[in-house]
């Protein structure tokens, strides 16, 4: 029943669209500007059964309001899940308020942070927290999620400083049990009821970050303290009755950001230390082991004209001090590269992303193509690939190697 109401919600909504104008509009002496889209997006498995991984039909509405120096911004989703139909509702996907001043500005309500320049890999990146429902097979635009969150930027002539606090703790999104992504006693969103932080204020996050910006050269430092978006899972009593508790606790995260364009390249550098990190040791009933941790990366951007575009990236996980008591290895190691091609006057865009891990030998290969049918209306068909054995985190999903297809009319 509820998946009819929303089928009739979402037929009345696409109604609204075509019947209005992507142009704004005023009242009142307020400015109005109105876009979004409207897509539909199904995902097969290749292997036998070849069951549907995905089906969903999905609109977006974006408003924005001006006056003087304040806007009021709001994205909403209206989404009919196919496949599982009490995802189907609708949602509040950011919503908030802008003040811009000649030096500063204000950004009060649910958005989302981005930062760090990472291509598909999250390093400094931490502000958003990520949806897993689907593991990473969504565009990192849709993985991340907004925070309710009270932004202050000051804007200067060589430098960018903006503080962030989030008042209330908002986890990332696991696999359900049920789901194709699901990592089996560890997966489902139920679990940590009673266990996450409590909404008050002293659990609040809080995020600092300066962006320097000097002739061909780019550096920002960052420092966010906050909690672990996902919990940490804790074993205890023996085998016959064995509890899983899952632990949420804070950490720091220093951050350090560099990027440099010469010719046709840009070189980038991130890396990130996290202080209070919790490491599962053995046996699994035993505490756990505090630990701290790096993560690094280096990228190189190519674009050597006629619509090239080649991006490769080496990364590294380590944790500090370490113990032989600790599940995790010591240390794990990733590469990526990411080619793109515009054809037929930019109307079709052949892509493809590379992932592969070089501990477990384990890799995700994400093919894509696009194709501009008219203006605001495009056609998307690829294919996630996962090779490799089963105990990496790509090659434990190479059951779900999948085709898909998508299409998208915005406005």
């Amino acid at each position: 029943m509820k998946f009819c109401r929303i089928k009739a919600c979402l037929a009345v909504f696409l109604g609204f669209i075509f019947a209005a104008t992507s142009h704004g509009f005023e009242f009142s002496g307020q400015e109005f500007d109105f876009s979004g889209y409207v897509e539909t997006r199904h995902c097969m498995q290749v292997e036998s059964p070849n069951d549907l991984l995905a089906s969903e039909t999905m609109a977006r509405l974006e408003t924005r309001s001006f006056k003087d120096g304040w806007s009021l911004f709001t994205s909403i989703n209206l989404s009919a899940n196919h496949k599982l139909e009490d995802e189907s509702g609708i949602s509040m996907h950011e919503a908030y308020i802008d003040y811009v001043a000649s030096s500063w500005d204000l950004r009060l309500g649910r958005q989302i942070v981005i930062w760090g320049n990472a291509d598909g890999v999250r390093i400094t990146d931490n502000i958003s927290p990520s949806d897993l429902s689907e593991y990473i097979t969504r565009d990192f635009d849709e993985i991340r999620m907004a925070v309710g969150a009270v932004k202050l930027r000051f804007l200067g002539t060589h430098g960018t400083g903006e503080v962030i606090y989030i008042p209330f703790f908002r986890k990332g999104i696991s696999p359900d049990r049920d789901s194709p992504w699901s990592l089996g006693n560890l997966s489902g969103n139920n679990a940590t009821a009673g266990n996450e932080p409590e909404k008050n204020i002293e659990n609040g996050e809080l995020g600092a970050k300066y962006a320097l910006f000097l002739p061909g050269f780019d550096m920002a430092f960052s420092y966010f303290y906050t909690w672990n978006d996902f919990p940490y899972y804790a074993y205890t009593g023996n085998t016959g009755s064995c509890r899983v508790n899952p632990e949420f606790h804070r950490l720091h995260i220093f951050g350090l950001e560099l990027s440099r364009p010469y010719k046709d390249f840009v070189f980038r550098g991130e890396a990130a230390f996290f202080h209070g990190n919790r490491y599962l040791s053995t046996p699994r009933d035993a505490l756990f082991e505090k630990k701290d941790q790096v993560k690094w990366l280096l990228g190189l951007d190519w674009s050597p004209g006629s619509n090239w575009f080649l991006s490769f990236q080496v990364t590294e996980d380590r944790i500090l001090d370490y113990s032989a008591k600790i599940q995790q290895t010591k240390q794990s190691a990733m590469v990526t590269a990411n080619i793109s091609k515009k054809l037929f006057r930019e109307k079709l865009i052949l892509s493809g992303m590379h992932y592969l891990n070089l501990d477990e030998k384990d890799s995700l290969t994400r093919l894509s193509s696009e194709y501009q049918v008219m203006d605001g209306f495009s056609l998307f068909f690829g294919s996630d690939i996962f090779t490799g054995k089963r105990s990496g985190g790509f090659g434990r999903y190479k059951d779900n190697t999948q085709v898909w297809a998508r299409a998208k009319y915005s406005f």
